[in-house]
């Protein structure tokens, strides 16, 4: 009796027999098939290939007319879905499809636009601070866009019956035009017409710079702020002052005096008062007689000169003076504190 390992091994070579066997088998069957189909199949025929001289390059149209199909071409058969689909509205689904017209569309420009041709008629050009950006018009009443621009820079899209700024309303929107209902009027607005820049801000009026008035030349640095009067009262600054006693030379430069005595009044005579100088600060002109300072009176030249050693200390001075105008003497008093 063989053994279990025996009776293993014949069954492996018997099964790898039957397989050697059954891929022969498939093979030929397959390798005969092959034979078969190309067997039945046609040869193709050989094609004309034209000579190679030049008679033949000239007959060449001829030959190709002749060899041309006859008959009329085959064209395609046009698609009714095609037609729907070309036709199909997808704004308005319910609206008919637009006939198609020769006239071309005409272009938005904005300009040169007919009013008598408008579609409300009586509105006129808008001068609001809006500018229209785009329109989108549709042949249903009510679903027409707009987009319209503020002077503030902001930009929006408006449906007819919207509210475009405070108190007016997008009326109507056609080709490139807007219609704008306002409190008291209908006004368009054209792609054209351009955004108004907002107004400059107010800016404070500049005041013009007052001129100083020009100073007199014989005017002393100083004078005319340490000098103040009010009619024949007059205040002097010690300090300018003490700046004139400093130096005579620039006191004499003010004006001149000299002795005067005639029709009973006697005293120094001034003139070349001009316009600036300390003694017209002081309310003096010219042709003004001084007759005495605080009661002393002056009659000549050394009593001047005393008079003067003696005052130059002093903090009020009581001036008496004849004043002539128009033929007409008057005799007055300066009073002038020294602080």
């Amino acid at each position: 009796m063989a053994s279990p390992s025996a009776r293993l091994t014949f069954r492996i070579v018997t099964g790898a027999a039957r397989l050697g066997v059954l891929y022969l088998a498939t093979h030929a069957l397959g390798t005969w098939l092959g034979w078969r189909v190309l067997a039945d199949a046609e040869t193709p025929e050989p094609t004309a290939v034209a000579d190679e001289d030049e008679t033949d390059d000239e007959d060449e149209p001829e030959t190709r007319a002749k060899t041309a199909p006859k008959g009329p071409t085959p064209t395609k058969a046009s698609d009714p879905r095609e037609s729907r689909i070309t036709k199909y509205n997808v704004f308005c689904p319910t609206c008919a499809p637009a006939e198609a017209v020769d006239e071309p569309l005409p272009v938005p420009t904005g300009v040169g636009v007919d009013e008598e041709a408008l579609e409300f008629p009586g509105a006129v050009h808008s001068t609001l601070p809006l500018a229209l950006v785009a329109t989108m018009e549709a042949e249903a009443p009510g679903i027409s866009l707009a987009t319209i621009s503020k002077q503030e820079g902001s930009t929006s899209v408006y449906a007819e019956g919207e509210e475009v700024m405070d108190g007016v309303t997008l009326l109507a929107v056609d080709l490139g035009l807007v219609y704008l209902r306002t409190a008291t009027r209908v006004e368009y607005l054209r792609l054209s017409d351009e955004l108004a820049p907002p107004p400059a801000p107010p800016t404070p009026e500049e005041e013009e710079p007052k001129e100083e008035p020009k100073k007199s030349k014989y005017e002393l640095d100083g004078a005319a702020d340490a000098i103040q009067c009010q009619g024949l009262s007059c205040t002097v600054e010690r300090r300018f002052v003490e700046q004139l006693l400093a130096n005579p030379a620039q006191l004499a430069s003010q004006a001149m005096a000299r002795p005067f005595s005639r029709d009973g009044v006697e005293g120094f005579r001034l003139s070349r008062v001009r316009k600036g100088t300390v003694p017209h600060l002081l309310g003096l002109r010219s042709s003004d007689v001084i007759t005495g300072i605080n009661g002393n009176e002056l009659g000549s030249l050394d009593g001047a000169m005393a008079l003067y050693a003696k005052l130059r200390t002093a903090s009020h001075l009581s001036v008496d003076f004849v004043h002539s105008e128009g033929g007409q003497r008057q005799a007055l008093r300066l009073d002038i504190t020294i602080q």
